[in-house]
């Protein structure tokens, strides 16, 4: 047996003995029964605001390229405002109510934990509520009111400060899937994140 046999069929043990233990964690780590979005993904989402814009490109210059330029260089592109962060969160609701459904647990622990966490501790958040097309627009609003309200006070007891949250109801004012005003997706919470 030459020693490069040898050595392949010690990196292959390895890296199947790093696989065996990174699948264990996933497993362990994964949600119950849900695709709730993780802690660290909430976090990156609602850091920072992304520009509606990328920067401008640059050129490289040949040797030599600027004694030969005649024209003043072009101005940096202005970019245009940032969006502001946010993310949208389907958070179920029992029927005709604002009490949060146990089966949306997972989710808002994730939530809580990312807007305590250091990473936003200088951001402010609103929380959005949002209904489907079923019912008057009067009822979806107070509705959507309601509800933005209890996730509020979900993340209060979860500990985020009271003075950095805000709760808003839209009502069916802004269906994500217009197409079918009844669709699941349309009832959500949205979190919008200001300052910092």
């Amino acid at each position: 047996m030459n020693i490069r046999n040898v050595l392949r069929g010690a990196l292959v043990v390895a890296l199947l003995a790093g696989a065996g233990s990174v699948f264990a964690q996933d497993a362990q780590s994964a949600p119950p029964a849900q695709n709730a979005q993780s802690v660290d993904s909430i976090i990156d989402s609602l850091k920072a605001d992304s520009s509606a814009q990328s920067q401008g490109q640059t050129r490289a210059l040949r040797p030599g390229a600027a004694s030969m330029a005649t024209t003043a260089p072009a101005p940096a592109p202005v970019p245009k405002p940032a969006k502001p962060a946010s993310i949208n969160m389907q958070i179920n609701f029992e029927f005709n109510s604002d009490r949060i459904s146990g089966s949306s647990e997972h989710t808002m622990a994730n939530l809580a934990a990312a807007l305590a966490s250091p990473q936003l501790q200088n951001r402010n958040f609103t929380v959005i509520g949002h209904t489907d097309g079923k019912g008057s627009a009067a009822y979806n609003k107070a509705l959507s009111d309601r509800r933005a309200a209890a996730v509020r006070r979900y993340l209060i007891d979860k500990g985020v400060s009271a003075s950095r949250l805000r709760a808003v109801g839209k009502g069916m004012g802004e269906l994500l899937n217009k197409d079918d005003p009844f669709a699941a997706e349309n009832r959500r919470v949205e979190i919008l994140a200001t300052g910092g």
